[in-house]
């Protein structure tokens, strides 16, 4: 091979790598990638005014006849202290579900990673996640048509506001202490920061077997300083003839 030779191939290939670098330098076509959005909701907080009513922003629960049929048998069963048959959380400890978890007298731990923003509540140590651009997955156990107590939640952020969206509910569960539901059950939260140490849930309720029209109420919480939850076992807490939630 000649020197000519040599010297045109190396340079061949210093402009091959020349060009390679050049390609990689420059950005791909098409728009930016999306920035991930939304504000730091971590930590622990608890909420500011406790209550076992969620009440409406405006006005009453907007009953169907068969709502408000579902809602005064369950005021008799109280009464007649007959937990079990009305409400299973204080007669069995089950999980309260959405979006009566939200009114827990106890604290509770919001943290995000990988896209699913986990509440990790005090009370009982239940959890409950949110699904925030997560990839559906398969459901190969059918799993999705049977009904859980905290349903499933996806979510997104609008600016500065989570928005979940919660469906699939179990129809065992109550909307607080009394208001029934069914299974078309549709619960919208809007989480945001009002400040550095006051969060807010803002809440819909959608059901049309149970609800005229969608319905809404607000649940504020303070934040509270750091701390590791101990373990709460509300069975133990019936045994000792108790109320299932702690105050």
């Amino acid at each position: 091979m000649s020197r000519f030779t040599v010297h045109t191939a190396l340079a061949g290939a210093a402009l091959g790598l020349a060009s390679l670098a050049s390609a990689q330098s420059v950005p791909p076509s098409g728009p930016p990638s999306a920035q991930p959005m939304g504000a730091n909701l971590e930590g622990v907080w608890k909420i500011a005014t406790p209550t076992t009513v969620l009440k409406p922003i405006a006005g009453a629960v907007p009953f169907t006849a068969e709502g408000r049929k579902a809602y005064e048998a369950n005021k008799t069963l109280r009464a007649q202290r007959k937990f079990d048959d009305y409400d299973i959380t204080l007669s069995r400890c089950s999980n309260p579900g959405v979006p009566r978890l939200a009114l827990t007298p106890m604290r509770f731990k919001i943290w995000n990673r990988q896209g699913v923003v986990t509440f990790d509540y005090e009370w009982n140590r239940a959890l409950r996640q949110i699904n925030v651009g997560v990839p559906p997955q398969p459901d190969l156990m059918g799993q999705g048509l049977v009904p859980t107590m905290t349903g499933k939640s996806k979510g997104h952020w609008e600016g500065d506001t989570l928005v979940s969206v919660m469906q699939g509910g179990s129809d065992r569960t109550l909307i607080d202490d009394l208001v029934p539901h069914g299974y078309d059950l549709k619960v919208t939260e809007r989480y945001r920061l009002v400040d550095a140490n006051t969060l807010e849930d803002r809440i819909t309720i959608e059901d049309p077997a149970f609800f005229t029209q969608p319905w809404s109420a607000v649940v504020t919480y303070t934040r509270q300083p750091d701390a590791v939850f101990a373990e709460d076992v509300c069975l133990d807490r019936l045994a000792a003839k108790q109320p299932a939630f702690a105050k």
